[in-house]
């Protein structure tokens, strides 16, 4: 049996065969990504992946999992669809003060106390007159927030009823109460209205990515790697979309643990020593910072922020850049200037007719003229830069320097990868500064009772082996780059453990206790309380996964508590109850099975 990893990037698509009890990378390759669709370079790597290596069965494929950055994409580009957002803050909290100014915004009279109970029902003709106003808008999909829904999301629901009435039964509809228990509003709108937002791409491109598995012959379950490092289903990524932005950097993070439990060279275990390290993963598009605190991944407490919307998604703690190997390059103002924009594939890679006429050159082309890489046509980036070099916003002192035109552009070529290696460190050291002002937790939520201070730096990306000596110059840290590492997030994204939530609700009013995921149901009395309600989730989950337990390593099955709260609420006679809510989960890790 084999596990199979998929890392959509910018630039490229990588694919990867992953034995699943030593966790060797059995095959790799790459493919580009398309800028307009990512689904072609998908089809064209797994169909290479199994091509160049005959010998590989699709059908032994017992798990493929994706790493995408289309949903993050999408939003950073602004080419989601409409969405119209409702809610209802109720007193003593104004949108205006977390939410930009968007007409696609309702505020509805109407509220819920902290209990859950409806205290002032929105009345019909404002419910509807807002709906009627979002679909004349063009909202084509609904996001539908009400302040403590958690506790009781009857009052979205009923919102929800009619919505459907004017908008119709396909229109993709988020309620906040269903993207997360916790008590955030204002992170609670923002999700649900990613959700909304990635609805219907996560929906095209789980149904592409099935048929296109199919036509290969694989016939294995599809996951799709989550921000926290787990991952779930790709039909369940159609409904929570906005959990799978982020996954690049934790395939990277996910990478770099799977390398670490069998180093292909005596060289490479040294790399992966339990130290404080970085991980530093350049793309074409972008290059994700994060931090290893003892081997350990961090957590970020709080959720994702995307695009300065802050979320309820639980995510690594981690910082993209946008700065790769296909950033454009330009002169202005006597200075030079990386991206944000990509011009890639890079210059020394455009095929004619695919691209408009010179398009800027790339760091990929300072890479070829600098001799650290040596891709395709050397001289068309050399070409490229030269251009620049006529441009009167060069810096004067690369003119100036030498008349002779090789050593201009050469000289140009050392500034912009100076200028890169700058902006890693100045971001790199910022992180740091950041994550020590807070306390820190790792992926397995254990406290970090210290200030991180970083022994060295692993990097990884299709640079990583050609920059490897430049950034550790700049950043005066060892820095090690393993044989793997340009195949590194595909690798990661292969060894994803599942890690689909469970959630648990208990009524000791009604006496009843449910874990629908797990088809548990049980009598509770009124004595019943969080403690006994998070040792029936740990039960229910060791009774449902006994099977795994006896191929997956121990130390990959701790539970993890994602939220749990216990509130009281009352009946109409005045009796008083409670209301008990956990969603737990496996920590996410490596899905490395026994030997048999």
């Amino acid at each position: 049996m084999m596990l199979a990893g998929l890392d959509v990037g910018g630039t490229f698509t990588d694919a990867a065969l992953v034995d699943p009890v030593s966790g060797r990378c059995l095959a790799s390759v790459k493919a580009p990504t398309r800028p307009d669709t990512v689904l072609p370079g998908v089809l064209e790597a797994l169909e290479r992946l199994f091509r160049e290596n005959a010998d590989l069965n699709p059908g032994k494929v017992k798990r493929l999992t994706v790493s995408s950055t289309l949903g993050l994409n999408a939003l950073l580009t602004n080419k989601t669809r409409p969405v119209g957002i409702m809610a209802l803050p109720g007193p003593g909290i104004d949108p205006a003060l977390f939410w930009r100014p968007d007409p696609l915004l309702r505020i509805l009279p109407g509220a819920q106390d902290h209990r859950g109970r409806v205290t002032a029902a929105p009345d019909k003709k404002s419910v509807t007159e807002a709906l009627e106003t979002l679909k004349k808008l063009g909202a084509v999909a609904l996001a539908i927030v009400c302040k403590f829904s958690p506790k009781n999301p009857d009052l979205e629901k009923e919102l929800a009823v009619q919505a459907r009435l004017i908008f119709g039964p396909d229109t993709p509809i988020v309620l906040g109460s269903e993207t997360s228990g916790s008590l955030n509003f204002p992170r609670r709108m923002h999700t649900a209205w990613c959700n909304a937002a990635l609805y219907a791409i996560s929906r095209e491109f789980s149904d592409a990515l099935k048929k296109a598995a199919q036509n290969l012959g694989l016939v294995c379950p599809i996951n799709i790697l989550k921000a926290d490092a787990g991952s779930f289903s790709a039909a369940h990524a159609i409904t929570d979309p906005a959990s799978t932005m982020g996954s690049g950097p934790a395939a990277g993070l996910l990478g770099i643990l799977a390398m670490s439990k069998r180093p292909q060279t005596n060289a490479d275990s040294k790399i992966f020593e339990r130290t404080d390290q970085y991980m530093i993963d350049m793309g074409g598009t972008s290059t994700d910072i994060a931090l290893l605190a003892a081997g350990e991944p961090l957590l970020a407490r709080k959720g994702l922020n995307v695009g300065g919307r802050p979320t309820l998604i639980r995510t690594l703690w981690t910082r993209s850049i946008a700065l790769g190997g296909d950033s454009a390059l330009r002169v202005r103002a006597g200075e030079v200037c990386i991206g944000p924009d990509r011009s890639g594939p890079d210059l020394s890679l455009q095929g004619e007719g695919e691209v408009p006429a010179l398009p800027p050159p790339t760091l990929t082309d300072v890479f070829n003229i600098l001799g650290l890489a040596s891709i395709s046509d050397v001289q068309m980036s050399r070409q490229a830069l030269r251009r620049l070099l006529a441009d009167p916003d060069c810096p004067q002192t690369i003119t100036k320097e030498s008349p002779d035109p090789e050593k201009q552009t050469e000289a140009l070529a050392k500034l912009f990868l100076d200028t890169a290696l700058a902006r890693i460190k100045e971001e790199t050291l910022d992180f740091l500064r950041e994550i020590n002002a807070q306390p820190v937790y790792t992926i397995r939520e254990l406290l970090v009772d210290k200030k991180i201070a970083p022994q060295g730096v692993i990097f990884i990306g299709a640079p990583a082996q050609a920059l490897r000596s430049e950034l550790e110059k700049a950043l005066g840290l060892p820095v090690k780059a393993p044989l793997e590492s340009p195949f590194a997030n595909a690798l990661g994204a292969a060894l994803a453990k599942p890690t689909q939530a469970v959630e648990l609700y208990a009524d000791t009013l009604l006496g009843r206790l449910t874990i629908p995921d797990f088809n548990v149901e049980k009598k509770i009395n009124a004595a019943y309380r969080l403690e006994d309600a998070q040792a029936d989730m740990a039960q229910a989950f060791a009774a449902a996964f006994r099977d795994e337990k006896a191929v997956n390593s121990d130390a990959d099955l701790q539970v993890q508590t994602v939220f749990a709260e216990s509130f009281a609420v009352f009946d109409p006679s005045g009796q008083r109850g409670r209301i008990l809510r956990i969603r737990s989960q496996y920590a996410p890790g490596l899905a490395l099975e026994r030997e048999e």
